[in-house]
């Protein structure tokens, strides 16, 4: 059985911004006629999170501030689980995220591999403007994260040479002397954790990976951020693809045609 790409959308939508699959169901048949079952939502939430991160993946966002890493604890069938994200302070761009059992310093090296493949170039553009002036003169691009050593591993290994690291942080911390902070993580991290209550743990890691990549490409690209005069964090990061008002519906139909052409014809023949 197919179903009309605007139904996808919309359930993809609902299940990032905070409905559970019970109450997606309950609104998907009473308003659209369609009665979805657990399984088929979240297969779309596992293909579409897929697709989709795989084209991000190869976007240049702009960094315009400092790049705050942290993590949140989740639950995988009542174990812990860590999601950890990056995210630029300067256009609240989700740079990377890893769903990990263990936060090992392969796990960090893994995920700041995914930084370096991100901004690794303008990190390095930087680097040559500034690296003739004295050191303490240098404006290089800054990495902020709380005193977990395997971040400060992961940085050495990949930016060490043309970037600063202000390691060892707290979270909302200028109270206590600190220059920096790690208030951009905070923030992404509380509305994580509003999305959170709704889901309580997830089934299984694979479904937990889905949700978080596919909640960062809607954080990235489809939600305006209240700080960013109603721009996106995608468009404040200098990344404009040409959305549309519907942006994740134009994100798919127009990246990925081919696995989004598919609709119902007679809306007569769905059923319970």
């Amino acid at each position: 059985m197919t179903y009309p790409k605007e139904i996808i959308v919309k359930v993809l939508h609902l299940y990032t911004e905070g409905l559970s699959l019970s109450k997606i169901r309950n609104y998907i048949w009473q308003h659209e006629g369609y009665y979805l079952y657990d399984s088929r939502i979240l297969d779309w939430v596992k293909k579409y999170a897929n697709l989709i991160s795989r084209f991000e993946s190869g976007l240049k966002p702009r960094v315009k501030g400092r790049i705050h890493t942290d993590e949140v604890q989740v639950k995988v069938k009542g174990k812990k689980y860590y999601s950890i994200d990056s995210i630029d302070s300067g256009t609240k761009y989700d740079l990377a995220n890893t769903f990990t059992k263990h936060r090992t310093k392969w796990v960090c090296r893994k995920h700041f591999k995914k930084l370096k493949d991100k901004i690794g170039s303008q990190v390095k553009e930087v680097w040559e403007k500034e690296k003739d002036k004295p050191a303490k003169e240098r404006k290089l691009i800054t990495f902020v994260s709380d005193k977990f050593g395997g971040y400060k591993i992961g940085f050495n290994y990949y930016f060490y040479r043309f970037a600063k690291l202000v390691h060892g942080v707290p979270i909302a911390r200028k109270k206590y002397g600190y220059r920096h902070n790690n208030n951009a993580s905070e923030r992404h991290n509380e509305d994580f954790k509003q999305r959170y209550k709704v889901m309580r743990g997830f089934k299984e890691s694979q479904s937990g990976d889905a949700f978080m990549e596919l909640r960062r490409i809607v954080y990235n690209f489809v939600r305006p951020h209240g700080s960013l005069n109603g721009l996106t964090p995608s468009e404040c990061a200098e990344i404009n693809l040409g959305l549309g008002r519907n942006r994740l519906l134009g994100l798919i139909k127009n990246f990925f045609p081919i696995s989004f052409n598919r609709v119902i014809i007679d809306l007569n023949t769905h059923s319970m």
